[in-house]
């Protein structure tokens, strides 16, 4: 049962440093490793792409509140018709570079080809599809992450959604288990053989009405 009071809101350009802080974060709990290099060259990176994401009108990003108006994490919603994805600001891989090193940069363009292989999930009307669901990392542990989505989910009722559909990363254990335990069901899984060039993950899927 959810016991944390969260509330959702837009997120606007005013958030991209917070949001970028929240996405290293996710990088480091789905996939420890990945995402190499001094800490504060991580978050410029990623205030890079969010800044660039922001601006160019993409809806349904949106970060967590908590009662006193804080931001504790944040999650995205992807409904049919809606741009996937954003192409990558110019000079992006040059800012890697300094950011983290050509080493480090060659690992993260790696990784993000391997979970580029999965493919897109492709989406039919009155489906959504929930990403980038994160919470900060010292207020873990507080059930935080239940109450985003259960607000993440109102939101996509809302929005017109009656069906949403979710990728894990198979190592994700907690995340795994929140889902599962939300009536999130597994109707695909990464096979063993692309699993070897890919990042193993399941696709789960949930009736909201």
């Amino acid at each position: 049962m959810t016991t944390e009071t969260v509330t959702l809101r837009p997120a606007t350009s005013t958030d991209a440093g917070t949001l970028a802080e929240l996405v290293v974060q996710l990088f480091h709990a789905e996939m420890p490793g990945v995402l190499r290099g001094p800490r504060a060259g991580q978050v410029q990176l990623m205030r890079h792409l969010v800044e660039h994401e922001l601006a160019s009108g993409v809806r349904g990003r949106f970060v967590a509140l908590d009662a006193s108006g804080n931001v504790v994490g944040s999650a995205s919603i992807r409904l049919y018709g809606d741009v996937s994805t954003v192409n990558l600001p110019r000079g992006t891989l040059t800012l890697a570079i300094r950011c983290l090193g050509p080493l480090n940069t060659l690992i993260l363009i790696g990784s993000m080809l391997r979970a580029a292989l999965v493919g897109e999930t492709r989406l039919r009307p009155g489906e959504c599809y929930i990403y980038s669901v994160v919470v900060a990392e010292d207020q873990r542990g507080r059930g935080i992450g239940d109450a985003i989505m259960e607000r993440i989910e109102d939101q996509a009722r809302g929005m017109g959604a009656s069906i949403a559909y979710l990728r894990v990363i198979s190592s994700n254990q907690p995340a795994r288990r929140l889902y599962l335990r939300r009536g999130y069901q597994i109707v695909a899984r990464t096979s063993p053989f692309a699993g070897r060039i890919s990042i193993p993950s399941e696709l789960m899927r949930k009736d909201l009405r």
